[in-house]
């Protein structure tokens, strides 16, 4: 495991300071310069000159300020997340960037292990990943990583953006429990519909709990030895400190795994305008706290004894295929906007293409049993017309067809699962 490296605290804060004076100035130039150029009478060939080079400035200083900002993002990116856990010796910070093998190493160790995550529910199928951070460590005995990626499929379309972390358990579970957010009765039944791998719900003892998360699993007796109120206590309080726009984990053999769906470690762009003290120390325990939370769900299993009036299984740990692991910045189009656009471009194409063809083959239809095509050219008008009445037909049903399927597999981990189901 690589040293962890000194960071000087007063540096990034007068490169922040840095950083705002020249975006502020950029815009300011941009705000003054743009009202000026409007403002000059351009009737001589001088005028128009100085016009055109104080709107060229305005659109300069507009495009640098962000620019500015951005670099300053990625500046801290890098250095952010070093510093929040530079005092925390049991945690070990990767920069996939620059820490490439080492990044990956991490995530496949005894304590992480990126193939554990696919078909278990808490993220789509996967193929590759693309990791930009990763947090390693062992903490009271218990290993662990945190990682922020990206999950791409075979076509390097965005699975899954956001933080996977694993926790390694003292002593393994066998079967599979998942709990994710309770996304309301129909929203549930759609999550649900379809599930493979044997799962089915798992009914929560403590009715507050019920409104909070909604639990899954392949061994019911075991999900609900494991979903005890303390348990549940301790998943809320997670869910809360996340800020995510989704969360899930998942018990699975030898291995806590936790999905933070949207989380990202990248410093928010307005905290450019703040002094670094000021967030820098809530940034440190929000962060810290993701470690530390998991951890404390490890030691509430008592995974040290035995549970009392549940036969002991004899854990045997499923083969995990290896995944392809790239560093760095994530591909430039693999967001999950561009795999909408891929995946349902096509289809929107079919849809567009049926109705247009279809529609006017139908238009033409209706004129010819209306008002009857001329005699020398029906026997070719109505070979064109039904020809097109199939073809649009066809495209919309094969648009509409590919556009289920995408839905059916969006954001949906349980229905797209191909893990057996347990005998």
């Amino acid at each position: 495991m690589p040293e962890a490296v000194a960071l000087d605290v007063a540096l990034l804060e007068r490169r922040r300071r840095l950083s705002l004076r020249w975006a502020v100035g950029c815009l300011l130039v941009a705000l003054v310069a743009f009202p000026i150029g409007m403002a000059i009478d351009g009737t001589s060939e001088r005028a128009q000159t100085i016009a055109g080079m104080f709107l060229m400035a305005a659109i300069v200083g507009a495009i640098a300020a962000p620019w500015i900002v951005r670099a300053w993002q990625g500046f801290m990116r890098r250095r952010m997340v070093a510093a929040a856990v530079a005092d925390r010796p049991d945690i070990h910070h990767l920069d996939g960037e620059h820490a490439g093998r080492d990044a990956r190493a991490a995530l496949s160790s005894e304590a992480f292990v990126l193939g554990a995550f696919r078909d278990c529910g808490l993220v789509e199928s996967f193929e590759s990943a693309t990791v930009q951070h990763v947090l390693s460590g062992s903490a009271d005995g218990v290993p662990f990583a945190l990682a922020e990626l990206a999950l791409l499929d075979a076509k390097q379309y965005t699975m899954f953006g956001g933080v996977l972390a694993s926790f390694r358990l003292i002593r393994p579970r066998s079967g599979l429990t998942v709990v994710t957010r309770d996304r309301g009765v129909i929203g549930n039944m759609i999550a649900r519909a379809g599930s493979g791998g044997g799962m089915a719900p798992i009914a929560l003892e403590d009715p507050q709990f019920e409104d909070l998360f909604e639990a899954y699993g392949d061994d019911q007796v075991g999900g609900r030895v494991i979903l005890t109120p303390a348990m549940l206590e301790k998943l809320r309080a997670l869910d809360t400190l996340a800020h995510a726009r989704g969360f899930a984990c998942a018990f699975r053999g030898e291995h806590l795994l936790v999905a933070f769906e949207g989380m990202s470690w990248r410093c928010p762009a307005w905290r450019i305008v703040q002094p670094l003290d000021d967030w820098l120390r809530t940034y440190t325990a929000w962060l810290t706290g993701l470690v530390d939370l998991p951890r404390g769900i490890v030691a509430t299993l008592d995974l040290d004894a035995p549970d009392l009036g549940i036969a002991l299984v004899p854990f045997q740990p499923e083969p995990t295929a290896a995944v392809a692991i790239d560093t760095g910045t994530e591909a430039v189009f693999s967001s999950s906007v561009w795999r909408l656009v891929g995946e349902g471009g096509m289809a929107a194409t079919y849809l567009m293409s049926g109705a247009m063809f279809g529609g006017l083959a139908l238009f033409a239809a209706n004129y010819g049993i209306r008002e009857g095509f001329p005699e020398r050219l029906f026997w070719t008008l109505w070979p064109m017309t039904i020809a097109g009445v199939l073809y649009g037909a066809y495209a919309i049903s094969l648009g509409v067809s590919q556009l289920a399927r995408l839905a059916w597999k969006w954001k949906s981990p349980l229905r797209t699962m191909k893990r057996p189901p347990r005998q």
